[in-house]
């Protein structure tokens, strides 16, 4: 569908927003620019998603028109998530993407296979900061994408996420066990536990470093960092550099690529 034609309602709709990501489905309510409430849900549950969802659109004001808006990376899980909405709530859901256009200009060499997450996460940290910022994503993958003073998204850099990399490990050798991340309870790992958790979050945080500082390099000046995801908050406790943690910056991203859909609607 061509976004230009999408019937958008008017930028000041209430609105229900879904992010379907690689390892959870999330929705909340957004009103004006204030995010509500958000739940989270495996893939799988598809019961529970819709409970939510129906008692998450009944709990939208009805002063003004609500509108379902969704950002997904995972077609399966889109078109279920299609059907529960209009089933369930009689609405049809605008998606991120496909009818309504993706909220920042994109300067690489592939804008379609670009991850809709990462898009929507950058845009909301740019419409927050105003100037160039990174922002580093920590879930099943880990993305760190730039955004230079003009609002321009310059691509980025994608690393297993913790628990791949700790799956991988244990999987690929004799043995080593699976570890859940956590925080380091020391600088030296003295148990195998403990020395593939430093590990796993030394190197997270030598990455973030590296990996900053050479955007920095290409940017002449060092940029806002802001981190998003599940992992998001043990990273920031681990370094010292990082300016925000913003759990839900993908839900925000979404509503603002609605909004600024909707706007441009408007103005004709």
């Amino acid at each position: 569908m061509n976004p230009q034609s999408s019937n958008l309602s008017g930028r000041a709709a209430n609105l229900l927003v879904i992010e379907i990501g690689n390892s959870h489905v999330a929705v909340g309510r957004v009103i004006s620019a204030d995010v509500k409430s958000v739940e989270r849900f495996f893939p799988d549950q598809s019961e529970e998603f819709g409970t939510a969802l129906e008692a998450e659109w009944e709990s939208l004001p009805e002063d003004r028109e609500r509108v379902v808006v969704v950002g997904s990376v995972v077609p399966t899980v889109l078109e279920r998530v299609c059907r529960q909405t209009e089933e369930i709530l009689g609405a049809t859901a605008r998606v991120v993407g496909r009818d309504v256009r993706l909220p920042l200009s994109l300067a690489v060499e592939e804008p379609q296979r670009v991850g809709v997450d990462r898009v929507c996460s950058a845009a909301a940290a740019y419409e927050q900061v105003g100037r160039a910022c990174v922002v580093a994503s920590y879930g099943t993958a880990t993305t760190i994408d730039c955004v230079n003073d003009e609002g321009v998204f310059l691509g980025g850099a994608i690393l297993p996420g913790f628990g791949l990399q700790s799956a991988s490990l244990h999987e690929g050798t004799a043995a080593l066990p699976l570890v859940e991340v956590h925080a380091a309870t020391s600088t030296y790992g003295t148990t195998t536990e403990e020395a593939i958790n430093n590990g796993l979050l030394y190197g997270a945080a030598g990455a973030l470093r590296e990996i900053v500082e050479r955007y920095a390099t290409d940017l002449k000046h060092w940029p806002e960092l802001i981190l998003t995801g599940g992992y998001s908050r043990l990273v920031a406790d681990t370094v010292e550099f990082v300016d925000a943690v913003v759990p839900d910056l993908c839900i925000r991203g979404i509503a603002l690529a609605y909004r600024g859909a909707a706007e441009r609607t408007d103005q004709r």
